[in-house]
């Protein structure tokens, strides 16, 4: 009763005031608490901790800040805590209203929109705090009812990703995938005798994929600059193209049109992909257009996805991304590129009539006024008329597609003869980089030169009917790679935390907690004993033998830095056992070398964060006193440390010393068994154990 703490608090409660936090001792709390309900106590000072989670109304609550300090930093009051604690003003059945204040220290009052979020902003979204501990996988292997993937997958973090599995009907569509990829891999091997000359697609295949990726790379970076790419994609420029999946053609020759960066924006069909570019392809001679395709009667020259004919073979107008190109050439051609693709301007260039304004759609006599002749028509030769030149027009955009179509034509001659020479895209790029992006860039160009030459060694490249089955191989490889996509999202390695779990048993393997056939070992049965600290650092003292050389209340001094957890100047005091500060130091050491271990298994670990975090000294010395006998008055004199957080920490301490007794006792220690039972005798006494008052 002679504490300051009780004093104080007695001497505010007999005028009606109270104070309720963490750092007032447990007794007086519950004092308060009481007297509270039962309005004796007119004003209460209380952090969020009283408002949120007593059940306990006051006619008004009084906000002294808007800001809070969280653990890490100070911010602003969330609106689900300001609903929780304004919440507590009204009495039901005495007060017809419930007042808010809100104290506004200073010359300005909070931002109005800080206030507008902290009052109807909506609620914090729940995230999961589950977290996998040592001790936890440690007892999930031990037991056979529950592994450590069906906990994760129980979790808070893991319901929505398992239940949209489920409501996806993912399991049925993975036994779907697999029995049609069977089915297309026998079907695959039947049409082995009619891929003459061509048996090797397959590897041809997987070379073309990564020769389209690297080139996708190296087109993306030199087209970031904007522009054709330092003139790779300039208009009549030679690239060879694969769009098996939705052409069907296999390294056919195509003209540029548009550079990705104007075709992107200025396309007919809309599109926004900066990738995209237009291009005049070669089709297969295997190509036959279908007789009733909607699609293709309304389209003329000059539009996207038309089909024309010249030259006996037939060519489209299509959008390539960068990852269906496979080379760009040095070979270039000159075209009219207005010839084979004409933006659609009439939408964006079509007035709207304005009812309100009777000058609208009129034209501007700015241009008229700037150039006097605009709009005149010049007067030709004699017996030029304009349907002569409409004649004259029409013969000369048949002789830009005859000559384009016979360019496409003889360089896909020279691609199955000799092979087309590559661009340099080095050129292209020279006055974008500078030291280790240019020596990047050059290592990714000569690494495209030898997956082209790789390529043009395959037999199937200069197959006439390629097409046929690369489509093939395509469709088989496109399935399996969904359906591996699907197997991994419905197996364990999709969890989230299941690159966690395996770091942390690697780790525990290492240490010889678990064997290699995940068998929990001695030193895993001892540390699954530990619940209330980190069980790692608890069961290296135990096994090295720290806890047998000290007596029972420098172990429980020593133990108390795993529980204490302010920040406090943890200067150990000079007065302390000698062995005792050794002992503090040895755990110092095992808890960096924890924390090493960790971060070499590839757990985001700091080894000193981690030894701060797992180890606080700033009660070693208060515990050790009251484990000698001194008064609770005397220890709190010797630190600045609140009585609520000393009692907390030497009533935890108490449960931690009873989980050690048990870790002696898989050992086999009775020593230290004895030892700990005592240790817990000698703290077990006076206030700090004290009954509550709502059960006595």
């Amino acid at each position: 009763q002679c504490l300051p703490q009780v004093v104080k608090t007695v001497e505010m409660v007999k005028r009606g005031i109270g104070v309720h936090h963490g750092g007032l001792l447990p007794i007086l709390k519950e004092m308060v608490e009481i007297l509270f309900s039962r309005n004796l106590i007119k004003i209460l000072f209380a952090t969020e901790t009283f408002a949120m989670g007593v059940n306990m109304p006051a006619r008004c609550v009084v906000f002294n800040a808007l800001r809070k300090h969280d653990g890490v930093q100070f911010r602003e009051l969330q609106p689900g805590e300001y609903t929780q604690m304004a919440g507590r003003a009204g009495r039901r059945g005495l007060d017809k209203v419930g007042t808010v204040v809100l104290c506004c220290f200073g010359d300005t009052p909070p931002p109005q929109t800080i206030l507008r979020n902290m009052l109807t902003g909506s609620s914090t979204k729940l995230q999961s705090q589950f977290r996998l501990t040592y001790t936890m996988i440690l007892n999930l292997l031990r037991v056979e009812d529950m592994s450590v993937e069906g906990m994760i997958k129980r979790s808070f973090s893991e319901f929505a990703a398992q239940r949209a599995l489920t409501t996806n009907e993912y399991p049925k569509l993975l036994i779907r995938g697999t029995k049609t990829l069977l089915k297309l891999d026998e079907d695959f091997k039947q049409d082995e005798d009619s891929r003459i000359a061509c048996e090797d697609v397959e590897e041809y295949y997987f070379a073309s994929r990564k020769m389209l990726s690297t080139s996708k790379d190296l087109l993306s970076y030199i087209l970031s600059s904007g522009g054709t790419g330092g003139g790779a994609f300039v208009a009549g420029r030679v690239v060879l193209v694969t769009s098996a999946r939705r052409h069907n053609y296999v390294r056919v020759p195509a003209l540029v049109l548009r550079s990705p960066d104007v075709s992107s924006k200025s396309s007919s069909t809309g599109s926004t992909d900066d990738s995209v570019c237009i291009c005049m392809v070669l089709l297969p001679q295997s190509f036959t257009p279908a007789k009733d395709d909607e699609q293709q009667k309304g389209l003329k020259l000059g539009a996207v996805n038309f089909v024309g004919e010249a030259q006996n073979r037939f060519f489209a107008i299509h959008m390539v991304p960068l990852d269906e190109i496979l080379l760009v050439s040095s070979t270039k051609h000159k075209i009219d590129s207005k010839v084979f693709y004409k933006e659609d301007l009439s939408k964006s260039k079509r007035s709207v009539p304005s009812f309100g304004n009777p000058f609208a759609g009129a034209k501007s006599t700015k241009d008229r006024d700037a150039n006097p002749f605009a709009g005149m028509k010049v007067r030709g030769k004699k017996g030029d008329t304009s349907s002569q030149k409409k004649a004259t027009g029409l013969s000369q955009e048949a002789q830009w597609v005859d000559d384009a179509m016979s360019y496409l034509i003889n360089a896909e001659s020279t691609e199955l003869n000799s092979g087309l020479d590559l661009l340099d895209l080095r050129e292209c790029a020279k006055n974008m980089h500078q030291g280790n992006s240019a020596m990047e860039f050059g290592s990714a160009c000569d690494r495209l030169d030898r997956e082209v030459a790789f390529v043009r060694q395959f037999r199937s490249h200069y197959h006439p009917n390629l097409e046929l089955h690369y489509v093939a191989v395509d469709r088989k490889e496109t399935l399996r790679s969904r359906v591996e996509t699907l197997r991994h999202l419905l197996s364990n390695e999709s969890l989230q935390l299941f690159p966690d779990f395996l770091q942390r048993k690697a780790m525990l393997q290492s240490l010889g907690y678990l064997d290699e056939n995940d068998t929990v070992c001695l030193k895993g049965r001892v540390a699954c004993e530990v619940n209330t600290c980190e069980g790692l650092i608890v069961t290296e003292m135990v096994f090295e033998g720290m806890l047998n050389e000290l007596e029972p209340a420098e172990i429980v001094a020593a133990l108390s830095a795993l529980l204490f957890q302010e920040k406090k100047d943890e200067d150990l005091d000079s007065e302390l056992p000698e062995r005792l500060v050794s002992s503090c130091e040895r755990m110092k050491a095992i808890a960096i070398d924890l924390g090493q271990r960790q971060k070499d298994f590839g757990l985001p670990v700091d080894p000193l964060e981690y030894c701060v975090n797992s180890l606080k000294m700033g009660l070693v010395h208060v515990v050790y006193e009251w484990a000698c006998g001194v008064p609770f008055s005397s220890i709190c004199e010797l630190t600045d440390v609140q009585e609520g957080s000393i009692v907390r920490c030497i009533t935890r301490l108490d449960e931690l010393c009873r989980e050690v007794r048990n870790c002696a006792r898989v050992v086999g220690n009775p020593t230290l068994y004895r030892k700990m039972e005592a240790a817990s005798e000698f703290i077990k006494r006076d206030i700090v154990f004290a009954s509550s008052l709502y059960v006595s």
